[in-house]
């Protein structure tokens, strides 16, 4: 990336000329530095259409003029999802109240199999009830999967117990019940207010830099 290169001191106009050339040929603005670390992806996202956990059905562009942080994942999954929810929850309480108005986290179930609206939105719930799940027919998820490059797959045909999971919604009193295991993507896809993709954060991601970015894209 460009923020990771270092040049020597330029001794010429003809060099500031040519570093001026390079920086309009990547798409990067020296007048906006705060956007030169999320550049605008090509190739990758687009509008879509699923089953909200609210009830009826969500379009992307639902979400015009607010910054949207898109997770692909699954209610069942042990680790990365209920650890990667608490992170962006934890970055969501950061926000200024006014930021917070602005950003829409969306978590699209892989697991149609499972995964209801009403089962998504209780989930969401336990992290922050401004959360909103997507879940569909398993053509319309492969459909949106494929738009942004969000590779899964199901680790086998059986089912297995989900007990162990870090957040169990189920009634403790009864059977553990059974689902599919997958593995995912792990990306958190940054969103902006014209729907395109901006770039991707992680659970690692420092939540300094998640807010500052943020706020770069709200302007």
């Amino acid at each position: 990336m460009l923020s990771h290169l270092s040049f020597r001191p330029l001794r010429s106009q003809f060099s500031r000329r040519l570093l001026s050339a390079l920086s309009l040929s990547l798409g990067l603005s020296l007048a906006l530095p705060a956007f030169a670390d999320m550049p605008i992806l090509k190739g990758i996202g687009g509008d879509f259409s699923l089953q909200s956990s609210r009830g009826g059905e969500v379009r992307l562009s639902d979400f015009k003029d607010k910054v949207v942080l898109m997770f692909f994942g699954y209610t069942n999954c042990a680790d990365i999802c209920p650890t990667t929810m608490a992170h962006i929850s934890q970055l969501m309480k950061q926000l200024e109240p006014g930021q917070r108005e602005q950003v829409q986290v969306l978590f699209v179930s892989i697991d149609s199999d499972y995964d209801t609206p009403t089962h998504l939105n209780k989930y969401l719930s336990y992290f922050d009830p401004s959360f909103i799940g997507l879940v569909d027919s398993r053509e319309k998820i492969d459909e949106v999967a494929g738009l942004y490059h969000a590779d899964y797959i199901k680790l086998s045909d059986e089912k297995v117990t989900t007990e162990y999971k870090k957040l169990s919604l189920e009634d403790k009193s009864q059977p553990a019940k059974k689902g599919f295991l997958y593995s995912h993507s792990a990306k958190i896809f940054v969103i902006d207010g014209r729907g395109r993709v901006r770039g991707f954060f992680y659970t690692g991601t420092a939540l300094d830099e998640m807010r500052s970015q943020i706020a770069s894209l709200l302007g």
